[in-house]
């Protein structure tokens, strides 16, 4: 279905095609409040020696009430009728024309009723018309601001790529400190951390690091128990090496990781429960490599990833 509205002269159009053989056309006088419609088919149509088809008589007749080049319309009142003639051109260079007939459409034998029913239905028809009109200039304007925010959200990145994040107190720096990561770029996406920097470190800016992917951190048993003092939203790859230690107990905190894939653990013997902390705690984990963590349940662990398909390496 295709519809399309017009205004001229004094007149507002509905014109649509159904796409096979009907036509629909409504007039709407807007100064007398006449309306005048019709379903037109190939019988209300005079036989043309060239045969245009449905299809190319709503062209023309689109194309009439456009008021595009080379084509025309004009109307006249007859006996409660309107006639409307058109002229354009078929297949793009024979000139031809057609007139159609509408009836007046009338409601009831009282006219001044008729009158009134055609005034709030055309009132009704401007004020969509408006509300169209309206929802179209908000949706340019949404598109607008939509095209703006993207162009400043690449600028404001743009000026975060240039920018360092302290992970460290700048008043426990000095020129002879020696962090040769003590200001990452926050657009890094892979961060590794030393044990020469936990004296200073301020984990709590890991979350800034808005596209990090993997972050490793060796000699992790001076930096806590568990996870809890570390969040990131986007690291996908965690490697903590605990060399030896049994002070790092835990997988709690787990959860500041959301789309943490692959989490790999290094020389951490007071590590336990962890497939009841990976039971309690969603997660999105699908490798899990343990090497010398020797309070794991191996066979637990290994049955909790084969019930859910994960991978598990132990070493």
């Amino acid at each position: 279905m295709s519809t399309s509205t017009y205004t001229f002269d004094n007149y507002s159009v509905i014109l649509s095609f159904d796409g096979d053989r009907n036509i629909y056309i409504k007039l709407t006088d807007k100064v007398n409040f006449m309306v005048y419609e019709a379903n037109l088919t190939g019988s209300d149509f005079p036989k043309d020696l060239f045969g245009p088809s449905m299809a190319d008589r709503f062209t023309i007749m689109s194309k009439c009430f456009g008021q595009e080049k080379a084509y025309s319309v004009a109307t006249s009142i007859i006996n409660g009728s309107i006639k409307i003639k058109f002229t354009g051109v078929f297949d793009n260079f024979l000139r031809i024309g057609f007139d159609i007939y509408l009836k007046e459409k009338i409601l009831s034998n009282d006219g001044q009723l008729t009158m009134n029913f055609n005034r709030i239905e055309q009132r009704q028809e401007l004020i969509n018309q408006s509300l169209i009109e309206r929802c179209e200039t908000l949706d340019k304007r949404c598109n607008a601001l939509e095209a703006q925010l993207e162009k400043q959200s690449k600028e404001f990145y743009s000026i975060l790529d240039q920018l360092d994040v302290l992970l460290f107190p700048t008043n426990q720096i000095s020129c002879q400190t020696q962090f040769p990561l003590a200001m990452p770029k926050i657009s890094s996406e892979t961060l590794e951390i030393n044990s020469q920097h936990f004296g200073y470190m301020r984990f709590e800016n890991l979350s800034k690091f808005y596209q990090l992917k993997k972050l490793v951190i060796r000699q992790f048993y001076n930096v806590a128990n568990d996870l809890t003092r570390l969040s990131n939203k986007t690291v996908t790859d965690l490697e903590l090496f605990c060399e030896g230690q049994g002070t790092f107990t835990s997988l709690k905190g787990l959860k500041n990781f959301p789309n943490l894939t692959s989490l790999t653990v290094v020389s951490a013997p007071g590590l336990t429960n962890v497939v009841a902390m990976l039971k309690s705690a969603p997660h999105n984990i699908k490798t899990f490599k343990f090497q010398s963590c020797a309070g794991i349940n191996v066979v637990e662990m290994q049955t909790y990833c084969q019930e859910n398909k994960f991978f598990v390496a132990f070493s």
